[in-house]
């Protein structure tokens, strides 16, 4: 399964989990803390500006030689306090950059619960979860959305939202369902069951819940599947007049019966795609109804 990502969530963040996914740590865990090089490794750091210094050092008592050898005396004098500065700022912006946090580790840091990782679910929710996620990818990506065809449904805004919903609620059903499982692991008495009873029903009704809200965006995304469909096959009757044309040079004159066959198929099929859109559009409609 894909990582699952609050609505406000920046869009570098996102793409930033595609090249350092190791950055990221579940919601379940502690938020991590700020880290640089001094704070991670101050022994090595150390060394390393100590390097740095020195061979800065060395670099400008060098130059400072060759140019006294082959400058005069007022040029060389500049030129080494022109290679001083230099020097100086440069060890500046490696102590700086040392001291410093990485941004991408700032960015997924401040970011700390909101998102969710594989780790955040046990295998019953990351079922669900992907089949959310399925759905979603499905309706988004469909032309008839990209065409804006069901624009009225604001696609990009409510199934996000959808999917971080149900994730927060899948995480969180994780969560209780091992937490049920650490205490009944232990010796069964009459007073766990009652405790555990109405836990293990009120956990059993938020799970067939969140299965009918998977199910519902399943059956958008089938909706708008066989409207993407429909849409496909009505483009294919751009071709219809070649088709024609072919015809015309190989079926004897005056006979329309193939023309007028395209013309049927034509007008079912708009009548097609037209009922596939309002029935996207009425399966969408559910996703917003109070539950």
């Amino acid at each position: 399964m894909e990582p699952v990502f609050a609505p406000g969530v920046p869009m570098e963040v996102r793409r930033l989990f595609e090249r350092r996914p190791e950055l990221f740590v579940p919601a379940g865990q502690p938020r991590p803390k700020r880290r640089t090089s001094w704070s991670e490794a101050p022994g090595n750091t150390f060394g390393t500006l100590l390097v740095w210094v020195a061979v800065c050092v060395g670099g400008w008592i060098l130059a400072l030689i060759v140019m006294a050898v082959a400058l005069p005396t007022e040029v060389a004098a500049w030129g080494s306090v022109a290679l001083a500065a230099l020097a100086v700022v440069a060890t500046g912006a490696v102590a700086v950059r040392s001291a410093v946090e990485d941004r991408g580790r700032k960015a997924v840091r401040r970011q700390h619960g909101n998102y969710l990782l594989a780790e955040d679910f046990d295998e019953p929710a990351i079922r669900l979860l992907t089949r959310a996620q399925r759905a979603v990818k499905t309706v988004l990506e469909a032309t008839v959305t990209q065409r804006g065809l069901l624009d009225d449904m604001q696609n990009e805004l409510v199934l996000p939202e959808q999917l971080w919903d149900i994730g927060q609620v899948l995480h969180e059903q994780s969560v209780l369902r091992a937490r049920q499982q650490e205490v009944a692991r232990g010796m069964a008495t009459a007073e766990l069951d009652a405790v555990l009873g109405p836990q293990r029903r009120a956990l059993g009704r938020s799970v067939d819940a969140i299965k009918r809200k998977v199910e519902l965006l399943e059956q958008y995304a089938d909706r708008v599947r066989s409207a993407d469909a429909a849409l496909r096959a009505e483009a294919a009757l751009d071709d219809g007049d070649r088709y024609i044309e072919l015809l015309a040079r190989t079926e004897p004159a005056g006979d329309t019966t193939v023309v007028q066959g395209f013309a049927d198929e034509a007008a079912a099929l708009k009548d097609t795609f037209t009922r596939s859109i309002n029935a996207a559009r009425d399966a969408g409609r559910t996703l917003a109804l109070p539950e």
